[in-house]
């Protein structure tokens, strides 16, 4: 196994590694703060989609298609099942009680 090689399958295991941690935040909500649990969704997954894209290899058209295929994954993922889709001060959810606005509190 070549270098290359090796470091692909480092950035793919990364990767879905953090799109699975992040994952894991949606459906066990281990961070309770909405705020800071939507920071570490978006955060994690997009770290996970940027290695998984790096380590396919091929920019065009791998890593564009897969970025692309998981970008849909995430954004679908956070408006079924979590209040992580907020875009301005509108939160995108298909749950009312996600659509809540965010509690008062400390603004981040």
């Amino acid at each position: 196994m070549s270098t290359t090689d090796r470091i692909e399958l480092t950035l793919l295991a990364t990767g879905l590694i953090f799109v699975l941690v992040g994952a894991a935040q949606a459906r066990y909500r281990f961070i309770s703060d909405r705020r800071a649990g939507r920071r570490f969704y978006w955060a994690t997954s997009a770290i996970g989609i940027v290695s998984f894209a790096a380590g396919v290899g091929k920019v065009w058209p791998n890593a564009v298609i897969v970025a692309v295929i998981f970008s849909g994954i995430v954004v679908l993922s956070a408006y079924l099942t979590t209040p992580y889709l907020k875009i301005g001060e509108r939160i995108y959810a298909s749950s009312p009680e996600n659509r809540e606005p965010d509690p008062p509190g400390k603004e981040g």
